[in-house]
């Protein structure tokens, strides 16, 4: 075997050097020059091409793809794709930034007046952004458009006058661009008419394709024509003509999303203003107020979440979001239903959010602010749903399995406490020094970690000290470095010889788990305490192993409870550090060591049901837990968070099975109900289900000629859920079936998802900032167990009397909402 991976790798290379025409020569770039793929080292122009043929066209594609990625679809050896993929982030400098970088990178931002001194205050005093994608939404001549041709013009004034003295690009998806109307507005504003329509180059798009290649080539004229302004109206026109139908939602969201997070690659890169128009749509469902919604789901929207927030990391990390770096997450590829490392480019924080919506499935609990969105199951297809608007019932996506390598982490150094006793010839060396220097045992011990007393025994009763006492004595020059020729080791039941890991182990992530769930720190020692005597045991041995010693086990008094101490003060120094690190610690270790710290949690807080399959774990730290629950979703291991005065997770059904397979038990009461209740659960159906709706599948076989009674039970035509395993059979015999809704119930099954119904949301007052992140690729993060959507400006305009508009910021990643009155007339945007 070892071998025939060698024939792979070195088959690859030849693949590479023949294919990619390597050549680690690159020409350098001159500075400021966009770096294209080409400028990679080993990336040739067949590479190049096959690169973009799959999709990977520019550099930051390739930095946030996975090897794997790279080598299935460019069918490049793994090894290349992985140097490849290293390069363009070296390339893009995708490592960490200190908070004084980005705020530097920030005071880059430029602003374009709009013309109106009420609009400009709502949106943070200038105007709009750079670096920013600001969103209009209205309906009918709300003044979207007369919006976008009056930032059109105002881009080319002078800096002082509230421009940018740039160009602009105008992609024009209705027929809306007038050059009338920009003449019109130049001759107010005092610039030559002519040259301002020289500096807007429009483009019409014909269709979402057309639409995404503009984009793509705006890429290419930015620099050469100074261009500070892109204008796209509307975002949404094509995409929702070319996808029209239920079962094209998907698809379109998927698309959308990718053309968005292009257009803020260029507001990032290029430090311009994006400025986009949205349409909208009736929502027939709304009784009071605006029954208007922008089109396109709100792939364009942002939100917030609260500090605490867990945020699962690309490298194994669980942080909370007001501590994420940026740098890798974990995302999900709604393409395919994978979840995949993905890249955070920005973080958020929102001071002036008074209310959060408290949402809680069956196995996690999360806070949101109102316009925060989630991934909602809607038939055949995935919605993106505001938190205001979820409702009991609704099925939100959550990963269902996290893949972390881990690597063995390294230790905090402890000082080891070496005891030495000094030979008589020693002691008299060390008297006749003091004696012929004058030097009493008290100016001695001033220096030393022990009294004259005590000084005295070692000299004279051989009474064992510290060897850092030793040191100091030959520091001061009492005696020559020789010395320690008169030292001899100690050692006692309390001076014991003893060895403190330098990394992390699977037998000390055990003992960390069982110290986090119930341990304690004493004096000069660690304590644990249980009622089963022989689990103290099992413990002692493995500090043994660990540490060179064993601990002692007693009888607590009047209880039917052990004690176990382990009485080392070097141990209780490690076990004091831990308690603060060993979840950061063990989150980014190997699966091994993820095992056996869930391990001895379980041991010291979980409990295994008598009477039903079922695993408690309690603990009165909330955050433990969510932690907790990240952590056995590397094992595919599914947990239902359970609130209250002490919380708790509950592991049942074939989450069991896995549990006793890749974690287990170590009490012999506890491991035999945990194998008598994973056999049960292999032998039984689990009962795991999904909300498709049984009538349309039940057709779907019968169109294929199929008797759908050989596939699904019989059930009343409104029945809402499925069962995973009808669902698998469906799906497996209509395979072939060119039908979109089986490949994509086909994803559903097979991915790294699941979807779980709202048990219960309720709106809670807030007092407190609140923080989101940009994730550049999949737009999406996991936090608290769920998959949630990321972050921009949105404004919403409607038409009033007289030639006036309202409009109001609904999304900003750091304004509050508001609201303002504008004037469209002859001479433009206007207070």
């Amino acid at each position: 075997m070892a071998k025939k991976k060698k024939e792979d790798v070195e088959e690859n290379f030849e693949q590479t050097a023949e294919e990619l025409e390597e050549s680690t020569e690159k020409p350098k770039k001159k500075e400021g020059e966009e770096q294209t793929i080409e400028d990679l080292p080993g990336v040739g122009p067949k590479a190049a091409e096959k690169l973009r043929e799959a999709g990977f066209a520019d550099l930051i594609s390739i930095a946030a793809a996975s090897a794997g990625e790279i080598s299935a679809a460019c069918d490049l050896g793994d090894l290349t794709s992985q140097k490849i993929i290293q390069a363009a982030r070296e390339m893009l400098d995708m490592g960490f930034k200190s908070a004084a970088e980005v705020l530097k990178r920030r005071e880059e931002v430029g602003r374009i007046t709009t013309g109106s001194k009420a609009l400009n205050d709502l949106l943070g005093g200038i105007g709009v952004e750079t670096q920013s994608i600001t969103e209009a939404a209205g309906g009918f001549a709300s003044g979207k458009t007369q919006l976008g041709l009056q930032l059109a013009v105002n881009v080319q004034l002078p800096k002082e006058k509230g421009g940018l003295n740039g160009a602009c690009l105008f992609i024009d998806t209705e027929s809306t661009f007038r050059p009338e109307r920009i003449k019109q507005l130049a001759e107010v504003q005092g610039l030559d008419p002519e040259k301002v329509l020289q500096n807007i180059y429009v483009a019409k798009a014909y269709n979402s394709d057309h639409q995404v290649v503009l984009a793509e080539k705006a890429k290419d004229i930015i620099k050469e024509k100074n261009i500070k302004l892109i204008i796209i109206d509307s975002l949404t026109a094509h995409f929702r003509a070319d996808y029209s139908g239920r079962g094209e939602l998907a698809p379109r969201q998927q698309k959308l999303n990718r053309h968005i997070h292009l257009l803020q690659k260029i507001a990032d890169t290029n430090n311009i203003a994006i400025y986009i128009t949205n349409q909208v749509m009736a929502r027939p469902d709304v009784m009071f107020g605006d029954p208007t919604t922008p089109i396109g789901g709100h792939i364009v929207g942002h939100a917030c979440l609260p500090a605490n927030t867990l945020i699962q990391c690309a490298d194994g990390a669980i942080k909370k979001i007001k501590d994420v770096d940026l740098s890798g997450v974990l995302s999900t590829n709604f393409d395919n239903m994978k979840t995949e490392t993905d890249l955070a480019n920005a973080k958020f924080l929102n001071p002036d959010i008074s209310e959060l919506y408290e949402i809680q499935t069956r196995t996690n609990k999360i806070k949101a602010s109102p316009l925060h969105r989630f991934f909602r199951l809607d038939g055949f297809s995935i919605k993106e749903t505001e938190a205001k608007d979820i409702k009991k019932g609704d099925w939100l996506a959550q990963p269902a399995k996290i893949e972390i390598k881990g690597c063995v982490q390294s230790l905090p150094e402890i000082e080891l406490e070496e005891m030495v006793t000094i030979s008589q010839s020693g002691a008299e060396i060390i008297k006749k020094t003091l004696r012929e220097n004058e030097i009493s045992r008290h100016e001695l011990c001033s220096c030393l970690a022990i009294n004259p007393r005590q000084l005295r025994r070692v000299l004279n009763q051989k009474y064992a000290t510290n060897i850092t006492n030793i040191k100091t004595i030959i520091d001061a020059g009492i005696v020559n470095d020789d010395f320690i020729e008169h030292i001899e080791p100690y050692t006692s039941y309390k001076h014991r010889k003893l060895s403190i890991p330098s990394e992390m182990s699977p037998e000390l992530a055990m003992v960390a788990g069982y110290f986090i769930g119930d341990g304690n720190l004493e004096k000069t020692s660690i304590r644990f305490r249980d009622a089963r005597k022989e689990l103290l045991e099992y413990y002692s041995d493995l500090c043994q192993e660990l540490f060179g010693i064993s601990g002692n086990i007693t009888k607590v008094k009047n209880k039917n409870a052990w004690t176990l101490s382990i009485n080392a003060v070097a141990v209780r120094r490690l076990f004091k550090e831990l308690r603060t690190i060993a979840l950061e610690t063990v989150s980014i270790s190997p699966k091994s060591h993820v095992a056996a710290f869930i391990r001895g949690f379980v041991d010291a807080e979980g409990s295994v049901d008598k009477s039903r399959p079922r695993i408690t774990i309690s603990q009165k730290d909330e955050n433990v837990l969510k932690h907790l629950q990240l952590l056995l979703l590397r094992f595919g291991i599914r947990s239902s968070f359970w609130p209250g005065e002490v919380p708790n997770i509950i592991i049942d059904g074939r989450d069991i099975v896995t549990f006793k397979n890749e974690i287990g038990l170590t009490a012999s009461d506890k491991k035999s109900l945990l194998e008598k209740w994973a056999e049960h659960c292999e032998l039984t159906h689990t009962r795991e289900l999904l909300p498709f709706n049984h009538k349309e599948l039940w057709s779907m076989l019968k169109k294929a000629g199929l008797k759908p009674s050989h596939y699904m039970r019989t059930r009343p035509d409104d029945y809402k859920n499925m069962h995973l395993k009808e669902l698998r059979k469906i799906a497996n015999v209509l395979m072939c079936s060119k039908d979109p809704r089986i490949e994509f119930l086909s994803k559903i099954i097979d991915g790294d998802i699941r979807f779980e119904p709202v048990k219960h949301i309720q709106k809670i007052e807030n007092k407190e900032p609140l923080y989101d992140i940009s994730v550049v690729k999949n737009q999406n993060y996991i936090a608290d167990g769920f998959i949630t959507h990321n972050s921009t400006y949105r404004l919403f305009l409607r038409k009033s009397k007289a030639g006036k508009r309202i409009v109001r910021l609904i999304d900003s990643p750091s304004l509050p909402e508001g609201e303002a009155v504008f004037m469209v007339s002859e001479k433009g945007i206007t207070d």
